[in-house]
C-alpha cells in the first residue's frame, strides 16, 4: 500500500479553506447571542428561591435547548478558535504562504496585465497551491488546487466546491 502524501496534504489544505471559509462566513453576533441565552437560562437554574422556581428553569433551559442548541453547536463548530468575523478573515489572509501573478499572451509593447494567479499554501514535498484567472478587474474568476510531491507531477484536486475556493480567493488581492 502505498501513501500519496501529496494527495493528502491537499485534501489537509481543502479542509482548511473550508473551515476557515465557514468561520469568515459565521454570523458572530447571533453566536454571542445564543451564547448569552443559554447562560441566563443555565444561571436560573442555580439558586432559585423555591422548588417550583427550579422545576420552571430547568422546563425553561429544556426548552431552550430543544428549540436552539442544535443552531449553538453548528455555529460554535463553525467558529472554532475564532472570536469574531475580522479574525477569521485575517486567518485566511495569512494563510497563504505567497500570491503571485502573470500576465497572458500579447502583443510586444502591449501592457501585460495580470491574467492569473497563484497562492502557495505550503511548499516543498509535499506542495500545494491553487492557481487561476483573474477577470478583467483583477479578480478570481476561477480556481484550483494543484498538489505535487518530489518526482511527480503537478495534479489537480477535486474534492472541493468551485464556489467555496473562489470565496476563499476573493480574499486577496491580485492588482498592482
Amino acid at each position: 500500500m502505498t501513501t500519496d502524501h501529496a494527495k493528502d496534504q491537499a485534501q489537509v489544505q481543502a479542509e482548511t479553506i473550508i473551515e476557515l471559509m465557514a468561520a469568515a462566513n459565521l454570523d458572530f453576533d447571533r453566536l454571542e447571542e445564543l451564547r448569552e441565552e443559554r447562560a441566563d437560562f443555565l444561571s436560573a437554574t442555580e439558586d432559585p428561591e423555591s422548588e417550583d422556581e427550579t422545576a420552571a428553569a430547568i422546563l425553561a433551559l429544556a426548552q431552550w435547548n430543544e428549540e436552539n442548541r442544535a443552531e449553538l453547536n453548528e455555529m460554535e463548530h463553525a467558529a472554532g478558535d475564532y472570536k469574531s468575523q475580522e479574525e477569521a478573515q485575517e486567518a485566511i489572509q495569512e494563510y497563504a504562504l505567497s500570491v503571485e501573478v502573470r500576465g497572458g499572451w500579447h502583443v510586444p509593447g502591449d501592457d501585460d496585465e495580470a491574467a492569473e494567479f497563484k497562492i502557495v499554501l505550503c511548499t516543498g514535498g509535499p506542495h500545494v497551491e491553487i492557481v487561476g484567472k483573474l477577470d478583467e478587474y483583477l479578480q478570481p474568476c476561477r480556481a484550483w488546487i494543484q498538489y505535487q510531491d518530489w518526482g511527480t507531477p503537478m495534479t489537480q484536486y477535486f474534492d472541493v466546491e468551485q464556489s467555496t475556493l473562489d470565496e476563499f480567493c476573493q480574499y486577496f488581492y491580485f492588482g498592482e
